[in-house]
């Protein structure tokens, strides 16, 4: 009789999870797989922005013990729509920080931009495996989250696809590493001249030619930020040296990544162009799933192409790779928050698609400027990066208002 108490507990036990982001595209795709798995997850935390609705709906549904929101003014609307009292509310930064503190088994970090390191940190010292969707945290504080991993033996997981792809590779053998490949469907705008660029409206950036995602995420994968970006966040993650992190361009963004070894061979892992499987990876990580809603077939990986680049060809990719080259950790915050700034200008129709990495190279050489001979480690806490982000994003606004 103990014997069988004991297996049942350990068959009903579920996983517990927040979800950081949970009404954006990583978000709702995780959503979707838990209600594919409702037996072995239990939702513990859901966070939103503005997206109110959503988020009540979202709440009735899982029945978490939080959630956590942006304005205290939704607070009335808030209660009169959640159907269950026991769900605690908490509002803006010092409430996601409070959510973050709550130790769950797996922590989904899919808030976008720089606002969503502090509860990245948070969550890193109150959990054990926190899956990572946010490239710009690794890019202003890869050193930081992880040593703060490192520091209280968490499990970081990426959730990029590219990222998890090269994750899995890696995982899976032990050969020396001579390059990885990250692969760029070239977004929307490649191999369009100068001409056909100064026409680009915010309706096309807005449009991949294969993936479904947010309007910045998209808008940085047409000017190739995205890719640049994630060379950063690789570095991070996988400790390599940048020289060894390689772009290639692949239109069809079926082969998520490829690590070519010293051994003269080369793994790739191919895939549809979604999250479900980078995301079902990281949340059932160690253990395999059975991913039923994708069944692979053969006649995907027909007529696949791979196309080397001049990078020096690419505005995005050559100030990424200047950064990395001089090892400035402070250009790399400022590169991010400038970039941040420019796409939201772009998306307000306030500057031209063109006008972009104009604003961003001219960002980091201004604000590099203002720092002057200053020796402060940028990137070795919170307050330092935050501060500087915070410049950043003001001086960008200014030059914005200058020149356009």
């Amino acid at each position: 009789m103990i014997l069988s108490k004991l297996f049942w507990d350990k068959v009903v036990t579920k996983k517990t999870i927040s979800i950081f982001g949970s009404t954006g595209s990583v978000g709702t795709t995780t959503l979707n797989i838990l209600r594919e798995n409702k037996e072995i997850f239990d939702v513990k935390i859901l966070t939103a922005y503005k997206n109110i609705d959503n988020l009540t709906s979202l709440a009735n549904e899982f029945n978490p013990e939080a959630i956590c929101f942006a304005n205290e003014f939704d607070l009335d609307q808030v209660k009169r729509k959640i159907n269950c009292d026991k769900i605690e509310c908490y509002i803006g930064d010092d409430g996601l920080l409070e959510c973050a503190k709550v130790s769950v088994d797996i922590v989904i970090a899919g808030i976008v931009g720089l606002a969503g390191l502090p509860p990245l940190l948070e969550s890193i010292r109150s959990s054990k495996k926190v899956c990572i969707a946010n490239k710009e945290c690794f890019v202003s504080a890869g050193s930081l989250i992880m040593n703060e991993a490192n520091k209280y033996k968490t499990k970081i997981l990426p959730l990029d696809s590219e990222h998890s792809a090269i994750f899995q590779i890696l995982e899976n053998t032990n050969n020396a590493v001579k390059d990885i490949f990250l692969t760029a469907s070239g977004g929307p705008f490649y191999k369009y001249s100068n001409d056909e660029l100064l026409k680009v409206e915010v309706e096309d950036a807005i449009k991949n030619p294969n993936w479904v995602m947010g309007k910045k995420i998209s808008v940085d994968s047409a000017t190739l930020m995205n890719k640049g970006l994630e060379i950063i966040e690789a570095k991070h993650l996988f400790n390599l040296d940048e020289n060894k992190i390689k772009v290639v361009i692949h239109r069809q963004s079926i082969a998520h990544g490829i690590v070519a070894f010293e051994d003269n061979t080369f793994l790739a892992a191919f895939g549809y162009p979604d999250m479900t499987h980078p995301i079902k990876y990281a949340i059932f990580y160690p253990k395999n799933y059975n991913n039923k809603s994708q069944k692979m077939n053969l006649d995907l990986l027909n007529n696949l192409s791979f196309e080397t680049i001049d990078e020096e060809e690419y505005q995005a990719l050559r100030l990424v790779r200047s950064v990395l080259k001089g090892n400035d950790k402070e250009k790399s915050i400022i590169l991010n928050s400038s970039n941040e700034i420019a796409v939201k200008a772009f998306l307000d129709k306030k500057i031209r698609f063109v006008d972009i990495l104009v604003v961003v190279e001219e960002s980091i050489e201004y604000v590099s400027k203002l720092l002057g001979n200053e020796t402060i480690n940028y990137n070795d806490s919170l307050d330092n990066i935050l501060y500087l982000d915070s410049l950043t994003r003001q001086k960008t606004e200014e030059l914005i208002k200058l020149r356009f």
